[in-house]
């Protein structure tokens, strides 16, 4: 989990916002793939086109977006694709393990069990000039809500709903995204913008509805020794 946003941080220093969204689109798809082998679920044909096409819509919106520049591939693309995978096993272990633990418990054990890697980090990455107090409480509203009691949520949803279908809910997150951005950033939303996320929505819809079936597995014959 925590690998995404240290892949996705040193990649934005290089590329812009709507060229990573390209990118990272791709991640509930991943999700989804890697779900189903964890869980031996094999999803209907009809779901994984849903899954495809609301990937397509995400992908496509990003690039009319950016336009030509968003065409170009750029060596920190590789390290997009390196963060996505990265949250993509890390939803998934971790909502198996939310089948077993509560989803509050996974994200502390998370948390706790990565700082001999994230606290060296930090300390390397520290910014050696003055940070303004709007920047540091952005820094604390991602490290308390969006890494931490956000998950709570996010892991118990998952081994609820099941890692295949909920992951396709993360298609509606650039979308909500703007339209938190109208009353808080004072940006307007557009057709163009409202159209596709309209689809999006019910492509997701529709892929929820598609059936998810449970892998077969090979009855194992076990033979029991009389003395």
């Amino acid at each position: 989990v925590f690998g995404f946003p240290i892949c996705t941080s040193i990649a934005m220093r290089h590329v812009e916002a709507v060229h990573a969204s390209v990118i990272v689109g791709v991640l509930p798809l991943a999700t989804a793939a890697v779900g189903a082998a964890l869980q031996r679920q094999r999803p209907s044909a009809g779901f994984w086109l849903c899954a495809l096409a609301g990937t397509a819509l995400v992908v496509a919106y990003a690039l009319l977006r950016s336009g030509s520049a968003g065409l170009a591939l750029h060596p920190a693309d590789g390290l997009l694709l390196l963060g996505m995978l990265c949250a993509a096993v890390g939803y998934g272990y971790g909502a198996r393990l939310a089948q077993h633990l509560p989803a509050e418990q996974v994200i502390c054990w998370a948390l706790l069990l990565s700082l001999p890697l994230t606290l060296p980090l930090t300390l390397w990455s520290w910014p050696q000039s003055p940070v303004s107090a709007a920047a540091w409480g952005g820094f604390a509203y991602v490290a308390v809500f969006s890494m931490w009691l956000g998950f709570f949520a996010w892991y118990r949803g998952l081994a609820l709903g099941g890692t295949v279908r909920v992951s396709q809910l993360q298609l509606l997150q650039p979308f909500l995204s703007m339209l938190l951005a109208v009353p808080l950033l004072g940006e307007s939303l557009d057709a163009l913008t409202l159209g596709f996320g309209l689809a999006v929505i019910a492509v997701v819809f529709a892929g929820r509805k598609m059936p998810v079936r449970r892998a077969r597995t090979r009855p194992t014959e076990t033979q029991e020794s009389t003395p």
